[in-house]
């Protein structure tokens, strides 16, 4: 620890106050690290009752202990040339650990995603309180605690690794993490986002309680893999483009950036192979997470409220989405398959565009939007127009239906009408930062249509500025410097 500390001060020195999350994103090779976590075992002292202890469940992370952080003057999530506040933010999406077609239920809900608590998701999000995560920047990279309020939460979590039983108090016997990343690399994709990749090593205790899966000989394995994409860019305007000089065509772009939130997707895939199945599920459970961070802009507090405005904002966000579709393994229990794990699987790209009106009166405070110009990453090293949506008048365009902006900020949408082989989705998120300068951001889903027997769905995280006057919005960075 000292030397971690000797070594931070020596970064700290040497860039400044504003760390990797005020750089530029450069080109880099991705790291094959393994990620340092520290694991809080959170038990039940009775087997049979659950009983807890009262010391260690009653101590395990709970949503209270992730608060919401209001902005306030100087606050910045990230932001080129200036450092991060360094604040831990909660976490805020769709936590997505199964894909399950049950034999039971409404034709319609049969092979829904799902969150922990194996409830449908939808765009209320009610059950999503299982999984909980925070997020903390740091100069040399980020801090997340991991853990879960309810049973289960993904094989990372668990104090018995190789175990998954509809009734097991295995699911509650779980870890809370507190996992360091260190410095990003550049996205593989060559997308707009800072990008991490680190094993999940499991303690000397799991390695021997569960060798035949975690040890080769002398060798230990790992439990699974992170991959965390964080991004806070929304978008650029290329202006006069040069087909034969492009080095020339990128000097007069201008890229635009959040600089109170930012958003993401965090995915854990266990090691292929990892465990069985057994009636209650898998052993092997990967768990994706589209997110957002910020700084709230509002509270449902007196003074704090949407309502409470001094001038009506209202007018278009603009911005950017990352997502990823997964795919649905066959059979009686149906798993959701990050694109780390399947070839058949895709990163996303695209386009996001609000509308939203907040003032003194409640019942006008609404937000609306579409997702646009999706992209999918080919394997073979380029961007694709995506190709498994048929709505839209070119083929693209998702609509986020018009819902109701709450007092302390949120939103919670339906995503209708989504073409062929889908059925609704939908989309979440708050606004960040102050109000003369407001950022959204949040998470969406699309459900497959099991009745079409097409086996994929998507997940995705989005952030959005207020477009100004002058038609800029966020934070502007021109690539010439001026």
């Amino acid at each position: 620890e000292a030397a971690e500390d000797e070594d931070e001060a020596k970064l700290r020195r040497a860039e400044g106050s504003t760390g990797w999350a005020g750089a530029a994103l450069v080109a880099a090779d991705i790291p094959r690290a393994t990620v340092p976590a520290v694991r809080t075992p959170r038990k039940a002292v009775d087997d049979a009752t659950l009983t807890d202890d009262g010391d260690d469940l009653a101590t395990a992370l709970k949503a209270s202990d992730l608060p919401p952080v209001m902005y306030a003057a100087g606050k910045i999530v990230m932001r080129d040339g200036s450092g991060s506040s360094g604040d831990r933010l909660r976490m805020r999406g769709f936590p997505v650990r199964t894909n399950v077609q049950h034999d039971h239920g409404t034709p319609a809900d049969r092979g829904k995603l799902q969150v922990p608590s194996n409830q449908i998701l939808d765009h209320e999000g009610t059950h999503n309180t299982h999984f909980l995560a925070g997020l903390k920047i740091t100069p040399t990279g980020l801090v997340v605690d991991v853990g879960s309020d309810g049973r289960g939460g993904g094989t990372d979590l668990r104090i018995d690794v190789n175990t998954y039983l509809a009734d097991s108090p295995a699911l509650v016997n779980r870890n809370d993490l507190e996992l360091t990343f260190g410095k990003p690399s550049a996205s593989p994709t060559g997308n707009a986002e800072h990008y991490w990749t680190a094993a999940l090593m499991p303690t000397a205790d799991q390695a021997t309680a569960d060798a035949t899966i975690l040890k080769e000989g002398t060798q230990t394995l790992p439990v699974g893999t992170y991959y965390l994409r964080l991004s806070n860019h929304v978008g650029v305007d290329t202006n006069l483009e040069d087909p034969d000089d492009p080095v020339a065509s990128a000097r007069d772009d201008v890229n635009s950036y959040l600089s109170y939130a930012a958003y993401g997707l965090f995915d854990f895939v266990p090691r292929a192979g990892l465990g069985t199945q057994s009636s209650g599920g898998y052993s092997e459970d990967p768990r994706m997470f589209p997110f957002a961070v910020g700084y709230d802009a509002f509270k449902d507090e007196a003074g704090m409220k949407t309502t409470d405005v001094a001038a009506m904002i209202e007018g278009t966000f603009k911005g950017r989405t990352i997502a990823e579709e997964l795919t649905l393994e066959a059979g009686g229990n149906r798993r959701s398959l990050p694109p780390h794990s399947s070839t058949a699987a895709s990163l996303l790209r695209g386009d996001v565009e609000l509308t939203a009106k907040i003032s003194g009166t409640a019942a006008d405070n609404k937000i609306s939007g579409k997702i646009k110009n999706l992209e999918s990453w080919d394997r073979k090293g380029y961007w694709e127009n995506y190709p498994h949506l048929t709505t839209g008048a070119d083929g693209t365009d998702l609509t986020l239906a018009e819902s109701s902006i709450g007092a302390g900020g949120a939103f919670n949408g339906e995503i209708t009408d989504p073409g062929d082989n889908w059925v609704a989705g939908g989309y979440k998120g708050n606004f960040y930062g102050p109000h003369s300068g407001l950022e959204a951001a949040g998470a969406w889903f699309l459900n497959t249509d099991v009745t079409g027997d097409v086996d994929r769905a998507i997940v995705g995280s989005f952030g959005a500025a207020f477009v100004r006057e002058d038609g800029s919005w966020g934070h502007v960075v021109r690539a010439g410097g001026n």
